[in-house]
């Protein structure tokens, strides 16, 4: 092993999108020297800084890390894909960029979990902190902050269309998911800059922060393990181009490397379930059975429906309109490129009775298959509407574990997603009241025929069928180093990890339970609130 020898105050591994928020607050004491560790490379990408290319993202093996799941014993067995960033930004450079926070009883609950200091009143002072929202600053708003907050360059006309459809059910609408109303069909912000590039953390936080000479960055640096003595975190030990490095941290190592890579890298570091880490040769420093338990995601899934082609995204990526579209992108950052196309977004409660924000739904003006096409020749699905449904709040939970002792060796993921019954039943209700929102003569005037799936089911049995079929993750892994007051939890409040001084997990695998919304914001709330908690500050938020 190399021996660099290279002293810091800070060790931070990982530069997501926790990552590169601490990177940037705890380098703003000049006379703290930070390193901050990226498996991957710069990121530094037209195809990343381009809203539209989102999906084109996600299965690229140059900048995510090819994680895929176990076989899932309540989706036929299927083993789906966990799209994780491994570039500058992590998953924010890769996110379909939403911004949106979650409900204030998200975190209420939270802080009733034993975890005084994350209820909704605590933690919004740093979502102020880390927006520079085209509101402008209020009490429910940051306009000052790093990650810029658009709303939609070029919303749908579907959009009207949609929330006249939503009224008719009486739904509420919104205009703002982070406002008042954090419910109701609405179309939300987006982490977008206001000339329609992505605001990944990478652009937001760290290249603002590159020049500081307290701040040292190394990419493609595969981080092996963390070194534990006298049950201190005293170093990490990371490879990069073929050798092995010591970087030694004299204050805190701080582990960001997200809900698959975090619980990894402890068990490889002897802090897990004593009996796994033993049977993969590991030695135990410190048995802590729920590293990589609690493991969840948002299950959903989709329909689709044909689409009149005077309201369908197709219309606008003929290839002529694209080039057109790209040219004008480049110069003043409008039109389609500046963000993914979208009809309508809901958050809502859809149980009689039940005040909870059960269901997330998507309308999406174009097919799942769509691709640029030639003029001439039509594209060969047609004109397609897909409409989609999450759950915010599944019961379900899973585990993440080992595979292997050699770090490059991807783990076992375990999502056990629709294990629980109650969740079962939600994907089948959700199918049932986004048919029926589809019913609505708003939208059936302007859709025809269902084609996915291919037969509208009608019994629960034959909707669970094709949900055990279709249901994927909303690619919001998080929980797997659960954060508590109790003495079980992986963290503490201060996400301190129990059992072993100066080290902290500071990322969405600290969730105790799944925000009801996207989970980019929270992350980087969780590092503005760390930040404040390593230099033992108030939050100025």
């Amino acid at each position: 092993m190399k021996q660099a020898g290279d002293h810091f105050d800070y060790v931070i591994i990982g530069a997501g999108s926790a990552g590169c928020a601490l990177a940037n607050r705890l380098s703003e004491d000049s006379d703290k020297q930070v390193l901050l560790l990226e498996a991957g490379g710069k990121g530094r990408r037209l195809d990343v800084s381009l809203p539209l290319a989102v999906s084109k993202l996600w299965p690229n093996p140059d900048i995510t890390w090819g994680f895929v799941s176990e076989p899932e014993p309540e989706l036929n067995g299927r083993r789906l894909p966990v799209a994780r960033g491994k570039m500058l930004g992590g998953t924010s450079s890769l996110n379909g960029m939403m911004a949106i926070r979650g409900h204030a009883s998200d975190y209420d609950g939270w802080r009733d979990m034993g975890l005084p200091g994350w209820g909704y009143e605590d933690v919004l002072p740093y979502f102020r902190r880390l927006e520079n929202h085209w509101r402008g600053d209020s009490d429910l708003h940051g306009g000052r902050g790093p990650v810029s907050v658009q709303p939609h360059p070029s919303p749908s006309p579907l959009f009207s269309v949609a929330q006249v459809a939503a009224s008719s059910m009486g739904f509420p609408l919104t205009d703002d998911f982070n406002g008042e109303r954090t419910d109701g069909f609405g179309m939300p912000d987006f982490t977008i800059t206001a000339k329609g590039r992505r605001a990944s953390t990478e652009q937001a936080y760290l290249r603002p922060a590159m020049g500081r000479p307290n701040l040292t960055i190394i990419t493609e640096a595969e981080v092996q393990k963390i070194l534990i003595e006298q049950g201190e975190a005293k170093a990490v030990v990371y490879r990069r181009a073929g050798q092995n490095h010591i970087a030694y941290a004299g204050a805190e190592v701080l582990l960001c490397g997200g809900a698959i890579n975090s619980p990894q890298l402890l068990m490889l570091s002897g802090i897990g379930p004593a009996d796994h880490l033993q049977a993969m040769g590991i030695e135990v420093i410190a048995d802590r059975p729920e590293v990589g338990a609690n493991l969840q995601d948002h299950p959903g899934a989709g329909m689709e429906f044909e689409l009149d082609r005077r309201w369908a995204f197709e219309e606008q990526v003929r290839f002529d309109r694209v080039a057109g579209s790209f040219l004008r992108w480049m110069a003043s950052g409008q039109g389609i490129m500046g963000a993914p196309p979208l009809a309508i977004s809901a958050n809502v409660a859809t149980q009689p009775g039940n005040s909870e924000v059960d269901l997330h739904f998507l309308l999406v003006p174009l097919a799942m298959e769509t691709h640029i096409w030639f003029p001439g020749v039509k594209p060969r699905h047609g004109a397609r509407l897909g409409a989609m449904w999450s759950l915010n709040y599944p019961h379900s939970r899973g585990r993440l574990s080992l595979a292997s002792a050699d770090p490059s060796a991807h783990p076992s993921i375990q999502f056990n997603l629709l294990s629980d019954q109650r969740d079962r039943d939600a994907m089948v209700h959700g199918y049932r009241v986004l048919r029926d929102l589809m019913g609505q003569p708003a939208l059936s005037k302007v859709t025809g025929a269902m084609t996915r799936p291919a037969h509208d089911p009608q019994s629960d049995g034959d909707i669970l069928a094709y949900v055990r079929d279709a249901t994927m993750t909303a690619y919001h892994p998080s929980g797997t180093c659960r954060m508590g007051g109790d003495e079980a939890s992986v963290v503490d409040g201060e996400l301190k990890v129990r059992g072993v001084e100066k080290l902290r997990v500071v990322d969405a695998s600290i969730f105790p339970r799944l925000p009801g919304g996207n989970t980019n914001l929270p992350t980087i709330m969780v590092a503005e609130k760390a930040a404040d908690l390593i230099r033992k500050r108030p939050c100025t938020g």
